[in-house]
């Protein structure tokens, strides 16, 4: 694997703006979803017409149409909406997201900022056309080079999500192999032992949640009440998200650092959230096993998927021997060939850790014949 002496970082501060300031993020963050809705429906309708279009198109356009109110903003937000809509797009014709659809207001508020238009001052920052904000504290990486600033709204305030390239110091090289299986009962576990078990606290952050949403459904709509009930709602999922996003980037981090190559299965976590058995879909869903394997994929040296036919449950990681079939309340793996007794997850765990240890041979094996020939 190439080493690349460059990282990229980022640091999300929360801000602590005025009312004047409040306002107009609230501003800036309306515009670009009004750019991005106007470049779709324009989108369409170029297409339709001349089935040509792409972003700079709609960039152009839009400098000679856009309305008076739209200057009071920064226009390289504006001008982001437009080529992040052209991204969309791209990702779609290639098959791998869905039709665009349009954006509504209060959902993933936010926007882009160059780094040639703000300006970071210890802790303050200073944002076009909206002056310096007090930030809660100061950046993680002081000698950094700052790439852009990302401003978005979650559900306790403004947030700006910093990103940074730096100096990367060269990392140990280390030819340890672990395989990591994800569940429900248990979110992974390693084959080394390592478990991300699910937070204890996390059930009752789930029965506040469900309290707040029974008591925002009692309130009549339009109501100061109902405004009330609706952030308070969305505080809970923030402390929840907050809680599994903790847990899951300890355990990635733990791995990553431990071990030089990291193997893991290959899942279609939609078809497994469509099953029959509700409670199968509530597990699967609350796991995150999208998000950790996607963090041991960007986290990892060297990242190998395993095929997602492989039968890693079936398989007896002493002998090799393999099950017919096994149900998801065995929790124990008795092998019949050689009375091996193990952990459900930790005995899958290993047969990753095998299979993509002998992927990661053959392709490297493969790689040498070529420079050789």
């Amino acid at each position: 694997m190439e080493y690349n002496p460059m990282i990229s970082r980022a640091h999300k501060i929360k801000l602590d703006p005025s009312k004047t300031q409040s306002v107009m993020l609230a501003k800036t963050a309306g515009t670009a979803r009004y750019v991005y809705n106007w470049g779709l429906a324009k989108w369409k309708e170029l297409y339709d017409t001349d089935k040509t279009c792409d972003q700079y198109l709609l960039a152009r356009q839009w400098t000679q149409d856009r309305p008076d109110w739209a200057k009071e903003t920064n226009r390289c937000s504006q001008t982001k909406a437009l080529m992040n809509l052209g991204g969309a797009f791209k990702a779609f014709f290639q098959g791998k997201r869905r039709y665009p659809v349009f954006h509504s207001k209060g959902c993933n508020d936010g926007f882009y900022v160059s780094n040639d238009k703000a300006r970071l001052y210890g802790k303050k920052v200073r944002l076009p056309n909206i002056g310096r904000i007090r930030l809660r504290e100061t950046l993680r990486y002081q000698d950094a080079e700052i790439q852009a600033y990302v401003v978005s709204r979650e559900a306790d305030g403004w947030y700006v999500s910093i990103s940074c390239l730096l100096p990367d110091a060269e990392p140990v090289e280390s030819t340890s192999t672990v395989g990591v299986d994800v569940g429900c009962t248990n979110w992974a576990v390693a084959s080394d032992g390592t478990t991300c078990d699910v937070p204890q606290n996390l059930k009752s952050y789930e029965r506040e949640l469900k309290r707040r949403q029974r008591l925002l459904s009692r309130k009549v709509k339009g109501s100061r009440n109902r405004n009330k009930a609706r952030s308070k709602v969305a505080r809970a999922y923030q402390k929840i998200r907050r809680v599994k996003l903790d847990a899951m980037h300890k355990f990635t981090a733990n791995i990553t650092k431990n071990h030089g190559v990291v193997c893991c299965e290959t899942l279609d976590v939609k078809a497994m959230q469509s099953g029959d058995n509700k409670y199968v879909r509530k597990g699967v869903q609350n796991s995150s096993m999208a998000e950790i394997l996607r963090q041991l994929e960007y986290k990892a040296r060297a990242c190998i998927r395993v095929d997602k036919c492989f039968p890693s449950t079936l398989l007896c990681s002493t002998c090799g021997n393999q099950k017919a079939d096994m149900l998801l309340s065995e929790r124990t793996y008795h092998c019949d060939f050689c009375r091996n007794t193990s952990d459900r997850d930790v005995n899958a765990a290993l047969n990753i850790c095998k299979e993509g240890l002998r992927i990661y041979t053959e392709g490297h094996s493969e790689s040498a014949c070529g420079d050789a020939r």
